[in-house]
């Protein structure tokens, strides 16, 4: 019988909204992306639409649109681009089958963190955000297409081949029964590049939010030392 890895009881490193993250047992430079069952239950167990129940993949239908851009990636590109997450393949694990992929780290080599922690922690800075947009725009000319764009799966990540920059490391792939992203380069491309301004937007605007509210008590201890 095959060997199953084994995850169950072991603490995940991230947890989106169907999927936990965990370090590879065997290997700490890559990750293994599980579907947690109760997420399965709830997107395709009983009382759930028929065709959701019925689909031939069924909830591994997400790995399925992950590994298509992978594999357009390949296709296309020379090399693989630094703004996206590495896919290298599956494992059979104690938690379930399981979608392996390469693991985007921090200087210290940590799991490196997301748009949102460098903004509460004041690393937003000039450069950093032109690191973001040199992400985005390698994002818009690549073949792959996006299916969610946002703060949360977009990491700044460190590597010797590519210094600092960003990675996605979730959020790809084409959701819609008729994939017009797929068939057409100019439609994914528009699409990219509206997405691609409003993840900019928000992050200018949480970042001059965060600083309004760092000024703020300074602003009021002088006020307070003045009287």
């Amino acid at each position: 019988m095959p060997h199953k890895i084994r995850l169950a009881g072991r603490q995940p490193l991230a947890s989106g909204s169907a999927r936990d993250v965990y370090l590879h047992p065997d290997d700490p430079d890559l990750l293994i992306k599980v579907i947690r069952k109760a997420a399965i239950e709830e997107r395709y167990g009983k009382g759930r639409p028929w065709y959701k129940r019925t689909r031939r993949y069924r909830h591994f239908i997400s790995y399925l649109r992950e590994i298509r851009e992978e594999i357009a990636l390949q296709a296309q590109c020379v090399t693989h681009p630094s703004s996206l997450q590495k896919i290298v393949g599956f494992a059979d694990t104690d938690l379930g089958f399981g979608l392996v992929v390469e693991a985007a780290k921090d200087r210290d080599g940590k799991l490196a963190p997301t748009l949102p922690q460098l903004i509460e922690t004041g690393r937003f800075t000039p450069q950093v955000r032109a690191h973001l947009a040199d992400c985005l725009d390698e994002l818009i000319t690549s073949p792959v297409v996006l299916a969610d764009v946002h703060g949360d799966n977009l990491v700044y990540a460190w590597d010797a081949a590519n210094g600092d920059h960003f990675v996605l490391i979730d959020g790809i792939g084409c959701k819609t029964f008729i994939p017009l992203h797929r068939m057409s380069t100019r439609i994914n491309g528009y699409a990219k590049r509206k997405r691609a301004a409003k993840v900019l937007m928000k992050a200018d605007r949480a970042n001059a939010a965060k600083i309004e509210r760092a000024a703020t008590p300074a602003s009021a201890s002088r006020l307070h030392a003045a009287e």
